[in-house]
C-alpha cells in the first residue's frame, strides 16, 4: 500500500442497494461524502452491512479520478473504481479478539469512513486478496532491445513475420543511411521520414483490425501458438492411441486453414525488433475484402519514458486509422508495410553490417530442403539504393562440394543416408563413389546415453525425425582452387557450419552454432587436427513444425532451448557427423598416399638403407674408383678423395639404419604402451565404479544391525568383479619386457573368458567355445590376453546396442588344422563405413572414439608373425550374423626356434 494514499472503508450491499451502484465499477453517494471521496488518491475496501447484508468485507479498489455529480438525482455523485480485486473469502467484521473496526473511525452511521492502512491491509490479506499481473510500459523497450539479440535478427524476425502471413515475398529497403555513399533524394522511396529508414514489406494476408487489437498489440499472444498446441495434443493423442493416419490428415487440413503454412512463431514478441530498429513504426496493411489500408502509428519514446510512477502498459494509447491504398498490392491484393525510422542510439548502419544482414536474409531459405517435401515459394531480398552492389548469390555456390551428403533421421533415431565423394578432377586421381545405407540405428554409436531407466531397451528419441544435407570440404589446395579460393575459404571460417530449418527457414543460422560450439565440433577438432569443423562444412538440418513440435526457439532467436529434445537433437546429429567423418579421413589419407610418395614405416625405410649400405660397400670394394669407367662418381671429387668420401658415406648411411632401428623400436614401444594404456583405461572406469559400490555398499551394512544378507551378497560380487579388474592387468605389467613361452592359446582364452565373466553375465551375453581344438604357440602370453580383451572389449559394446529381446551371444572355433582361430559375435556386424579403415588407427564409430583396439590387434598378431583379418565369405560361420575376425596362427612358431 502507498501510505500517501487515504485508506476507506465504503458500505455497499451486493444485491438489492437503493443506490446506483455498479461493484466494482462505479460507487454512488450523497454530497456529505464528497470531500472524504475527493482526497485522492484513495484506497478501499468494500463492507456489506449487517443491517442489509452479512457483515463482512468483500473486495478491494482504488479510486484515482475525481467524483462527478450524479445528473438526475440533485445532491448525489459517482466515483470510478479502479483496480478491483474481489476477496477469495469474503472476512467477516467481528473476530475473536472483537470487532475489526474501533473508533475514532468506525461509526456504523457512516457509509464512507477512514481505516487505518494496517488494518486496511490485514483485512486484503485475510480475505486472500486475489491478485493479477501487470504489464509495465517499459516492457515493450525489454521485449524489442533485450531479447532480440541485434539489428540484423531483428529483421530476419520481422521477415518470418512475413512468412507466417502466407506471403511470397519480402522486401527489405534501408534508405537515408548516414555516412554512405550520397544519392539524389529522388531514389529514396520514403523522403519524408527521418533516417534510417527502413521498411518491411510483404504481400502476406494482412491484418484485421481484431488482430491488429487483439494479437500484434498483445505481446506474447496467443493467436499462433494456438495452433501449434493444437498439434501437440493431437500428436500425443494418435501416439497413445495408435492413429498417426488421422493426425497427419489433420497437419494436412491445418495448413490448409492456413494457407500451407504452420506459423514459425511462438512467443509472439518478434515484432517488438521494430522498437530496436528505430524510434518510430508506421503500419500499412490491408486484408483482400477492404478497398483501404488500415494505419498503425506507435511513438516508441513514449513507451521509454523513465519516472518514479509506474505506468501501465494499457495506459498509452496508440493510433489506429485507415486511408486510401498507398502501394500496388498485386494479385493477392494484400500484405503489410512497416517503415521504421528515426534510428537507435548505439547503432549505425554501414557497408559491413548492409553485407552481413544481406547474407543472412540470402541464406534465410533452405538451399537443399527435404526432396520428399514440397518446397514453398518465399523470396526474401534486401535493396539500399545507396549501396546497389550487394551480392545476390552465395560464394560456396561456385565451388562443387568434396562429399555431398543427404539422411533422413527417423523417429527412431534410424538413419537412411546417401554419401557422394566427387574429388575435383583432373586435379585429384581419385574416383568418384557412391556411398547408400538404410537402417542405420545411430543411437549405437553412444548407446549408454540412449539405454532407458532399469532398462537394456533403447528410448525413443524426443526430438522427433529430421532431414539433414551435409557440404564437406577440405581446405587446401588441390581440394579447393581457383581465383575465389580465399574467398571461399573466408566464407567457411565466417559461415561453415549447420543451420536449423524449420519449414524451409532458418531459425538457427550456422556461425551461430559455430560460435558456442554447439556440436563440441571446434573442441575435438584442438584436440586432434584430423577431425572436421565447422569450417570444413556448410549443411543445414531441416525440421518440420508437426514432427519436432519439443524443439523450441529461445526467447532472444539465438537457438533452441537446451531441454531433452533438444539434447537427443544434438546427439544424432553428432553420430551423422562422426559418420561422414570417417570418410572424409579415410579419402583424405588414400589422397597422401596416391600422391605423396613417401614411405613412413620406418622397418621399409631401415630395409632401403641397408640396401644403399651394401650397393655404397660393393662400389667401395668391387669398382675402379679413381678410373670411374661409367662416370658414377664425378660429383664426389678428385679421384684420391673419393675412397675417403664413401667410406663416410658408408658410414652414415650405417648410423641412419641404426637410427631407424631405434624410431622402429620407439614406435613398436608406443603402440605396446597404446594397448597398455587403452586397457588400463577400460580397467581404471570399471575399478572406479567398482570401488564405490564396494565403499558405499560396506558403510551401509556396518550401519545397519543385523547385517543385511543381500547387501553382503552385493559387496561379495563388487569384490569379485574387483578382482577380475585386477587379474585382467596384470599379465600388462610390462609386455615388452615379457620373455616369450610356448603355451596352449585356449589357456589365454580361458584366462580373459574368467576376466570377463562378470561382464558377459551382467550384459545377458553368452560364450560359447565350439571345437576346442586347441594348439600350442610361442609367444608372449600378456600379448594374446590383450587381442582377446580387445575383441571382448568390442563385442561386448556393440552386443549391447542390441535390443535386449535379441540372442547375444560371442562364439569362438579353434583349428588346429589351419592354426587358426574364429572370433565372431551375433551382432548387426561392422558398418560399411568403418570397413576400409577396420586396422588402420584413429577410425570408430565408437563416442568417445578411440580407434586403436583392432590397430593394436594386427601389431602383436604381426609382430608374432601371424596376422588377423575378416574372416572371409566362405569361412565364415554361416549362423553368426556380427562381426567375424580370424586369428591366423599359421606362422607363428609352437615351438621356440633353435639358433644355429
Amino acid at each position: 500500500m502507498d501510505a500517501k494514499n487515504n485508506f476507506l472503508v465504503l458500505d455497499q450491499c451486493r444485491e438489492g442497494s437503493e443506490y446506483n451502484d455498479f461493484v466494482g465499477k462505479f460507487y454512488h453517494f450523497p454530497g456529505k461524502y464528497l470531500k472524504l471521496l475527493s482526497a485522492l488518491v484513495i484506497e478501499f475496501v468494500y463492507y456489506e452491512p449487517k443491517r442489509n447484508g452479512k457483515g463482512e468485507y468483500y473486495g478491494y479498489g482504488k479510486i484515482k479520478k475525481p467524483p462527478f455529480k450524479d445528473q438526475r438525482e440533485e445532491g448525489f455523485y459517482f466515483v470510478e473504481i479502479s483496480d478491483f480485486k474481489p476477496f477469495s473469502n469474503p472476512v467477516p467484521f467481528d473476530t475473536e479478539e472483537g470487532p475489526r473496526e474501533t473508533a475514532p473511525h468506525y461509526n456504523p452511521q457512516d457509509a464512507v469512513r477512514r481505516i487505518p492502512e494496517k488494518d486496511l491491509d490485514e483485512i486484503c490479506l485475510d480475505g486472500g486478496i486475489q491478485l493479477n499481473f501487470k504489464s509495465d510500459a517499459h516492457l515493450i523497450k525489454v521485449l524489442g532491445e533485450q531479447l532480440i539479440a541485434s539489428e540484423k535478427v531483428g529483421i530476419l524476425e520481422l521477415i518470418k513475420n512475413a512468412y507466417d502471413a502466407q506471403a511470397s515475398y519480402c522486401r527489405v529497403r534501408i534508405e537515408k543511411i548516414e555516412g554512405l555513399h550520397i544519392i539524389d533524394e529522388s531514389m529514396y522511396e520514403f523522403n519524408e521520414y527521418d533516417g534510417p529508414v527502413i521498411v518491411v514489406e510483404d504481400d502476406g494476408v494482412g491484418m484485421t483490425k481484431e488482430v491488429i487489437e487483439v494479437g500484434w498489440l498483445r505481446p506474447a499472444s496467443t493467436l499462433k501458438t494456438n495452433v501449434k498446441e493444437q498439434i501437440k495434443r493431437e500428436r500425443q493423442k494418435a501416439l497413445d492411441s495408435g492413429t498417426l493416419g488421422t493426425y497427419d490428415s489433420l497437419t494436412k487440413q491445418l495448413k490448409k486453414e492456413s494457407k500451407t503454412r504452420i506459423p514459425l512463431g511462438e512467443k509472439g514478441v518478434g515484432r517488438f525488433a521494430s522498437h530496436r530498429l528505430g524510434k518510430n513504426l508506421i503500419i500499412n496493411t490491408k486484408i483482400k475484402e477492404l478497398d483501404y489500408e488500415y494505419v498503425l502509428k506507435i511513438d516508441w519514446d513514449k513507451f521509454d519514458c523513465i519516472s518514479n510512477a509506474t505506468v501501465d502498459l494499457s495506459s498509452i494509447g496508440v493510433s489506429l486509422t485507415r486511408q486510401k491504398i498507398t502501394r500496388d498490392y498485386g494479385i493477392k491484393g494484400s500484405g503489410t508495410q512497416m517503415i521504421i525510422f528515426g534510428g537507435r542510439d548505439g547503432f549505425h548502419w554501414d557497408k559491413t553490417a548492409l553485407e552481413e544482414l544481406n547474407l543472412s536474409i540470402l541464406r534465410l531459405n533452405s538451399p537443399n530442403p527435404h526432396p520428399g517435401t514440397k518446397k514453398e515459394f518465399f523470396r526474401a531480398y534486401l535493396e539500399c539504393p545507396q549501396y546497389t552492389d550487394l551480392p545476390d548469390s552465395l560464394i560456396s555456390e561456385e565451388f562443387e562440394p568434396v562429399f555431398s551428403f543427404d539422411g533422413l533421421v527417423t523417429e527412431e533415431g534410424i538413419l537412411d543416408y546417401t554419401l557422394k565423394f566427387k574429388p575435383p578432377q583432373p586435379a585429384v586421381p581419385m574416383p568418384e563413389e557412391v556411398i547408400k545405407d538404410n537402417n542405420f540405428d545411430l543411437k549405437k554409436i553412444e548407446s549408454p546415453k540412449w539405454k532407458a531407466v532399469l532398462s537394456d531397451k533403447f528410448r525413443k528419441p524426443k526430438c522427433g525425425a529430421f532431414f539433414m544435407h551435409l557440404d564437406v570440404w577440405y581446405r587446401k589446395p588441390p581440394w579447393i582452387d581457383g581465383p575465389n579460393q580465399d574467398l571461399m575459404l573466408d566464407y567457411l571460417y565466417h559461415f561453415g557450419g549447420i543451420s536449423v530449418f524449420r519449414d524451409g527457414i532458418n531459425i538457427f543460422p550456422a556461425e551461430w552454432g559455430a560460435q558456442i560450439d554447439w556440436l563440441d565440433l571446434a573442441n575435438r577438432h584442438i584436440k586432434k587436427g584430423k577431425h572436421m569443423s565447422y569450417y570444413n562444412m556448410i549443411g543445414n538440418i531441416e525440421l518440420d513444425q508437426t514432427n519436432n513440435l519439443n524443439l523450441i526457439d529461445k526467447t532472444d532467436r539465438e537457438g533452441l532451448i537446451k531441454n531433452d529434445a533438444y539434447n537427443d537433437f544434438i546427439n544424432l546429429t553428432k553420430a551423422v557427423i562422426l559418420l561422414v567423418e570417417i570418410h572424409f579421413q579415410g579419402k583424405r589419407d588414400s589422397y597422401y598416399s596416391l600422391t605423396k610418395d613417401i614411405i613412413r614405416d620406418p622397418k621399409k625405410l631401415r630395409a632401403f638403407v641397408k640396401q644403399n649400405e651394401t650397393l655404397v660397400n660393393n662400389i667401395k670394394n668391387n669398382y675402379p674408383i679413381e678410373e670411374d669407367p661409367h662416370g658414377i662418381l664425378a660429383e664426389m671429387g678428385e679421384p684420391s678423395e673419393r675412397k675417403e668420401k664413401l667410406i663416410n658415406l658408408e658410414l652414415s648411411l650405417k648410423n641412419l639404419g641404426d637410427s631407424l632401428k631405434l624410431i622402429n623400436q620407439q614406435k613398436e614401444l608406443l603402440t605396446e604402451q597404446a594397448g597398455f594404456g587403452l586397457a588400463i583405461a577400460v580397467s581404471i572406469h570399471e575399478i572406479a565404479k567398482i570401488t564405490s559400490n564396494f565403499y558405499y555398499g560396506i558403510t551401509e551394512a556396518l550401519k545397519k544391525k543385523p547385517f543385511n544378507e543381500e547387501k553382503m551378497k552385493e559387496i561379495v560380487e563388487s569384490s569379485a568383479s574387483l578382482n577380475s579388474e585386477l587379474k585382467r592387468l596384470s599379465p600388462l605389467r610390462a609386455i615388452k619386457s615379457e620373455k616369450k613361452v610356448k603355451f596352449k592359446l585356449f589357456d589365454a582364452l580361458e584366462y580373459v573368458l574368467d576376466i570377463y565373466k562378470n561382464k558377459l553375465e551382467q550384459a545377458n551375453i553368452m560364450a560359447e567355445i565350439e571345437d576346442t581344438d586347441d594348439f600350442f604357440i610361442y609367444a608372449r602370453y600378456g600379448q594374446i590376453v590383450q587381442i582377446f580383451s580387445n575383441l571382448f572389449d568390442n563385442s561386448l559394446y556393440w552386443l549391447d546396442t542390441e535390443d535386449e529381446s535379441m540372442e547375444k551371444i560371442i562364439r569362438i572355433k579353434f583349428d588346429s588344422k589351419y592354426r587358426t582361430l574364429l572370433f565372431t559375435d551375433s551382432g548387426s556386424g561392422i558398418h560399411n563405413a568403418i570397413l576400409p579403415y577396420l586396422f588402420e588407427p584413429g577410425y570408430s564409430l565408437k563416442i568417445p572414439p578411440s580407434g586403436l583396439g583392432l590397430y593394436i590387434c594386427k601389431h602383436y598378431m604381426q609382430s608374432m608373425k601371424g596376422d588377423i583379418y575378416r574372416t572371409s565369405s566362405k569361412n565364415r560361420l554361416p549362423e553368426m550374423k556380427g562381426a567375424q575376425f580370424t586369428l591366423d596362427f599359421e606362422k607363428v612358431p609352437a615351438e621356440k626356434e633353435e639358433v644355429n
